[in-house]
């Protein structure tokens, strides 16, 4: 290795950290700064729209470039190259989404804000598909279409009964149905009548829809019960779009009541009329206006999920540290052609660079808040950083001593996966994030912005 040689792979390093400096600073800002999710949103379009900017004029641009310009002898090379990096970069998308996909099965997918939406929507999923195997086989639901059962299911929230807890007393206001997902519970009347309510059972519909205190008392006799609770609020919206499931209900309902009539002392005046009114209510619907219902969210958490998103960012910091010293190297290249002296300056690729510094900042200023959040201190969380920064540098190094010494092919696979990654990285994360923490068209101007700067720094290089 010449003097020359250490040199460039020393000005690679420096770049390297240059480029991954701003992940230390996005991690003291985003543990010691509040900061609006608006503009942490924003931050990531503008990154993601400088880096595939820097992709495109670094890495894609040179070997399209290369092919438009071939002549006749070199068309056929060229044409191979040209093939050759558009495979590389489907390889590079795949092996990322593969390591990405192994890294979130840990708890990686809490670096970031698109990961953890997605994620949460699996485990909604599969949370919404067991509710319904659980009380898809009742008389009620079985009869349901499976879309509409599966709409309904999303808006039911749990309620939990011990042993002997009551859900419900007689003369208690009604303003909730319930669905009985496990155990059961035992419905008593005034007159000591009584019925079990099993898994898939309706409770409470009669009073909830007639607007009348309850007439029974439920009380979980044999073990604890899990309920699912719709609100008032979400029926009357549900039931305004879904006629058909209101008219099941009041059927039901309607059956009830004729089946406890057969109950009621004839000599009771009172709750005859009681029930006759009921019904009279059922059939003729409810006029009460809905409201919006509230949707919570909820992250998550594995033990070592904080180790987890390191190294998911350590999978996006690999394949950009090595281009760094790829690109710098073609530079060299270039000037050496030229005739130019070289210099530190000279050769550095400023879009490249500038384009990582700014991308790493938005990423891990969000990811160190995830890390608080898992318990790692703050002292810890910078080191981590701090450790990907010096990674990243010697990537870069890695990256230009490499590249002195692979043939153009070879390196045209290397740089074409590299990018692969990266880009896969930001459809698949940063631009997402941006879009859910900003506004749509923020996110999309921010990035355009972030392109535009990229392309920008081509004027001083």
């Amino acid at each position: 290795m010449t003097d020359m040689g250490n040199t460039l792979i020393l000005w690679a390093a420096i770049l390297g950290a240059i480029a991954a400096g701003s992940m230390v600073l996005g991690a003291i800002v985003g543990i010691t700064t509040p900061m609006s999710n608006g503009t942490v949103g924003a931050m990531c379009g503008f990154g993601a729209g400088a880096l595939i900017s820097a992709l495109a004029i670094e890495l894609v641009s040179p070997t399209v470039v290369a092919l438009a310009n071939a002549d006749l002898a070199d068309r056929s090379t060229e044409t191979h190259h040209f093939v050759t990096l558009l495979f590389s970069l489907i390889g590079g998308g795949l092996i990322f989404i593969f390591l990405d996909q192994m890294l979130s099965s840990h708890g990686g997918y809490l670096r970031k804000s698109a990961y953890l939406i997605s994620q949460h929507s699996k485990n909604k999923h599969k949370q919404h598909t067991e509710l319904m195997q659980s009380i898809g086989n009742s008389s009620f639901f079985s009869s349901m279409e499976p879309d509409l059962m599966q709409e309904l299911v999303r808006m039911l929230n749990p309620k939990f009964l011990l042993e002997g807890e009551a859900l419900f007393t007689i003369g208690d206001a009604s303003s909730e149905l319930y669905i009985v997902r496990s155990g059961s519970l035992t419905l008593t009347h005034a007159d000591g009548s009584e019925r079990i309510a099993e898994r898939g059972d309706l409770i409470g519909e009669v009073s909830f829809l007639a607007h009348h205190p309850h007439s029974t008392t439920a009380v979980s006799e044999h073990g604890g019960a899990e309920l699912l609770v719709l609100h008032k609020a979400q029926y009357e919206s549900f039931a305004k779009q879904h006629p058909e499931f209101a008219e099941t209900v009041r059927e039901l309902a309607s059956e009830r009541i004729l089946e406890n009539k057969r109950h009621i002392d004839q000599a009771a005046v009172e709750k005859q009329e009681w029930a006759d009114m009921a019904i009279t209510a059922l059939r003729s619907g409810s006029n009460d206006i809905p409201s919006a219902s509230d949707l919570s969210t909820m992250k998550e958490e594995h033990s070592n999920a904080g180790m987890a998103i390191w190294l998911g960012n350590l999978l996006d910091v690999i394949p950009e540290s090595f281009v760094i010293g790829t690109v710098m190297l073609s530079l060299v290249a270039a000037k050496t052609t030229a005739g130019v002296p070289l210099t530190f300056f000279d050769v550095m690729p400023l879009t490249l660079v500038g384009a990582l510094f700014l991308s790493n900042f938005p990423e891990s200023l969000s990811a160190s808040v995830n890390m608080k959040q898992q318990g790692f201190s703050t002292t810890k969380i910078i080191l981590l950083w701090m450790t990907l920064t010096v990674i990243c540098a010697l990537g870069a190094a890695f990256g230009a001593y490499v590249g002195e010494s692979i043939p153009h092919s070879a390196m045209i696979v290397v740089e074409g996966i590299a990018a692969g990654a990266m880009l896969t990285m930001i459809g698949s994360a940063m631009l997402p994030e941006a879009a859910h923490l900003s506004t749509p068209n923020m996110a999309g101007f921010s990035t355009l912005i972030g392109f535009v700067a990229a392309v920008g720094f081509k004027l001083f290089e």
